[in-house]
């Protein structure tokens, strides 16, 4: 009897793994996959077999929609993100998985499992033969090939590329002279700085050109840091120490707070120009950006293809006297992370697990308050819209609402959705909140699904009615892009519209932003911006929106990660390099940067009660 019940336990067991759908996005039943002649080979409970088929589908239905959907990278994605594919071919997968796999010409059936961990060893798998396949030194016939891809990519892909006055042609242009002119091969980190310096005049911010085989470790001066913390109060770049067992700071030369310069390098000159990569942001982003950089000197050099010394010479400053100091540069980090920022972190891991008690509360003087650190998508993070709206709907009676998304780096733009119907107006609804136009060569005119995933729209979509496309109509009567660029060379107008719901929200909405609001968060506080009911609050966003995708030079693999997408606020400015401007600005202050104390909700809350 006893033995019964266990067979029937554990069969039950068997049932219930075989039966459960897959919960992790990131899985596979691979610890590696090789690739002979574009077959795949992959590695299964320690042993290598050809691949023939998983579940229904076939090795050649598998690898077909890999190289149309992923291109270039169509291996990589098989490899590493099988999960995404299945999904992507409208299938979700279980827990365990059946694989038909052959070794010696015997072709079998095999129970596989899904698991993170064997994501995890087939990525240390490609990362290692990334490392080993790719040359750190190009000839420069094929340095020259990749320059003139990562041309075409910029004439054919990039959407910010065609706004831009910057003449990158006439850039791409010197840096192929001086390849030929060099006298060696040429360095594949040398020619990844250049690209990235040539993709930063055109102001797209999510952009970005990276070797992916590269090793810190491997470079003796990229880990130096500063031996103090850097970060920027009041348009000022300064120096802090961190308070032993202690969340606060003090100034690390107290009578002269101020960084000048560093090896006779002036701070804004390594802010605006060996920063390369933020030159076009918004000048709050810029400056807490650069601090940051500047904190991790020896990469920030690597980055400009120099090399740190072991010590170097700053100059602090009160901004009347100056004092000298030649310090030794360390590979511990010691770098300022604000207490609101971990904050932020400690609550989004408890959002990741489910737990959602710290996102909301009812500050004093009945004003509602609620934390959005990031921008997620519902499928991620079960029961977050019914709270979500739950606690709207709790709030409906408060004084004032506060949406707190500082420090947010985006996401999508599923929460939006769930606040719009409370914060819309009637009056002003349907409430056209964002306009994009999609890089295109041909004349497109209808809904893409990289668009419609960000509640974007053409004006003749099934999605709208006649009177969302009379209030674009009106819309249209006012709107003007600031930046005139060739529609040709676009698609059509795509639209965001939001709508009141039932249950609007009553009183005054604040959302509270600063210069780490990112992407879909960037969005977010741009899209209710001009309502009548809503007050920006804070520093200007990190703007950015940009539908971005990703390639890979042929010779070099250097990854270019480019948006396609323009992304218009209401005013006719891009996101990307202005962000959204606050209607009432608090910085942090001296209080907030050393202390850890909230004074920009502390300021805020002053500012509600003052109305009264």
């Amino acid at each position: 009897m006893k033995a019964y019940l266990l067979i029937t336990t554990l069969c039950l067991s068997s049932l219930l793994s075989y039966g459960q759908k897959l919960e992790l996005e990131k899985a596979s039943p691979f610890t590696a996959v090789k690739w002979i002649d574009e077959e795949p080979v992959v590695q299964f409970e320690k042993n290598w077999y050809n691949f023939e088929a998983l579940e229904h589908f076939s090795k050649k239905e598998l690898l077909d929609f890999c190289k149309t959907r992923f291109g270039d990278k169509w291996q990589k994605r098989f490899s590493e993100d099988l999960v995404d594919v299945l999904k992507g071919m409208g299938y979700q997968p279980n827990v365990e998985v059946t694989l038909q796999l052959s070794k010696a010409g015997v072709s079998k059936r095999y129970t596989g499992k899904f698991t993170f961990k064997n994501r995890q060893d087939s990525l240390q798998y490609n990362k290692n033969a990334e490392n080993s396949a790719w040359p750190e030194k190009l000839t420069k016939i094929q340095a020259l090939a990749d320059v003139k891809q990562f041309e075409a990519i910029l004439d054919t892909e990039s959407s910010y590329a065609r706004l831009s006055k910057y003449n990158y042609k006439k850039a791409l242009n010197a840096l192929a002279i001086a390849i030929k002119s060099a006298i060696d091969s040429i360095d594949v980190n040398e020619l990844t700085n250049q690209l990235s310096k040539i993709m930063s005049e055109i102001g797209d911010r999510h952009s970005s050109i990276k070797n992916e085989a590269f090793q810190s470790s491997r470079h003796k001066t990229y880990n130096l840091k500063l031996p103090f913390a850097v970060t920027n109060l009041n348009g000022n770049i300064i120096a802090i120490k961190q308070n032993p067992g202690a969340n606060t700071y003090t100034y690390y030369q107290p009578s002269h707070s101020f960084i000048k310069s560093i090896d006779g390098v002036v701070i804004d000159t390594l802010i605006n120009a060996y920063n390369y990569r933020d030159k076009k942001a918004p000048a709050a982003t810029k400056l807490s950006r650069g601090s940051r950089a500047i904190q991790n000197y020896g990469a920030l050099l690597f980055k400009n293809s120099m090399h740190s010394h072991d010590s170097v010479n700053v100059v602090f400053t009160n901004g009347s006297t100056n004092i000298s100091q030649q310090v030794a540069l360390t590979t511990t980090q010691n770098g300022y992370m604000p207490v609101l920022q971990k904050a932020n972190n400690r609550v989004n891991a408890q959002v990741q697990y489910g737990n959602f008690d710290q996102l909301s509360n009812l500050l004093d003087h009945n004003i509602g308050y609620l934390h959005i650190p990031k921008m997620y998508d519902y499928g991620d993070v079960a029961g977050l819209e019914t709270y979500i709206e739950q606690t709207l709907d709790r709030f409906l009676n408060s004084k004032a609402l506060i949406i707190d998304v500082r420090n947010n780096p985006g996401g999508v733009r599923d929460i939006l959705q769930t606040l719009a119907p409370y914060i819309v107006p009637i009056v002003q609804s349907p409430w056209v909140a964002n306009v994009a136009y999609m890089r295109s060569d041909t004349n497109l005119q209808t809904d893409a699904p990289s668009m419609s995933a960000r509640y974007l729209h053409t004006y003749h979509s099934e999605t709208f009615t006649e009177t969302d496309r009379h209030a674009i109509d009106q819309f249209h009567q006012h709107f003007k892009s600031q930046k005139p660029f060739d529609r040709s060379m676009f698609s059509c107008p795509f639209y965001m519209l939001l709508h009141h719901g039932k249950k609007s929200y009553p009183n005054p909405i604040y959302i509270l932003v600063n210069e780490n609001s990112f992407s879909a968060a960037s969005v977010f506080t741009s899209a209710f911006k001009g309502l009548p009911n809503v007050t920006i609050v804070g520093e200007t966003s990190d703007g950015s929106s940009g539908n971005s995708i990703k390639l890979h030079l042929k010779h070099s693999n250097i990854r270019v990660k480019v948006s396609t997408m323009l992304s218009f606020q209401r005013n006719g400015t891009t996101l990307d390099g202005n962000g959204t401007i606050p209607d009432i600005w608090i910085s942090k202050d001296e209080s907030q940067v050393l202390e850890g104390l909230d004074t920009q909700l502390q300021r805020l809350l002053e500012i509600i009660a003052h109305k009264d």
